[in-house]
């Protein structure tokens, strides 16, 4: 009976290619956005022969971030303690994705936020080979959607002026 040879597996983790790291594009990041990079690049779905599956498929969601130091359950502590730290705020965040985009390391293929579920869809680029300072790739467009209730009309000072009723015709001014 023949013996099956044991398939050996790789140690779970990610790797940066030495041309990243070692890019102008990737010494000009700033504050949290090569951590962030880190982040993406360990979402990846890697199969067998080194290729990405999931590149044009990556999700990053604020709550996922902002949570990620803070894992008192995972470290097996029951009482709430102040001296760990409480995550990423949120505006280091933005400013992190803004300087991904800009450096060229990623792009948003789907812009998410309109419900609950709808989370933003981020795929990652090959732009940063050919970033120089002064180029920007990406930006992020400002959003216009509006929030809350959009069925009634917005309240205007000009129902409480005092408007002539027929501003169009010419009366004449008896003196």
């Amino acid at each position: 009976m023949a013996r099956r040879k044991k398939v050996k597996k790789a140690a779970p983790g990610t790797w940066l290619d030495r041309d990243l790291y070692t890019s102008r594009a990737y010494l000009e990041l700033t504050g949290f956005a090569p951590q962030l990079l880190a982040l993406f690049l360990g979402k990846r779905d890697i199969s067998a022969d080194r290729t990405v599956k999931n590149r044009d498929a990556i999700t990053m969601t604020y709550i996922e971030l902002e949570n990620i130091y803070y894992r008192r359950e995972a470290q097996g502590q029951k009482e709430v303690r102040d001296d760990l730290p409480r995550g990423i705020k949120r505006p280091r965040i933005v400013l992190a994705i803004d300087n991904l985009l800009a450096h060229g390391f990623i792009r948003i293929v789907h812009r998410g936020g309109a419900y609950q579920q709808d989370k933003t869809i981020y795929g990652l680029t090959d732009d940063w080979r050919h970033w120089r300072p002064g180029i920007v790739f990406r930006t992020r467009k400002p959003d216009t959607r509006q929030r809350g209730y959009n069925g009634r009309p917005k309240k205007s000072n000009l129902a409480h002026e005092n408007v002539p009723i027929h501003t169009h015709e010419n009366v004449p001014i008896n003196e």
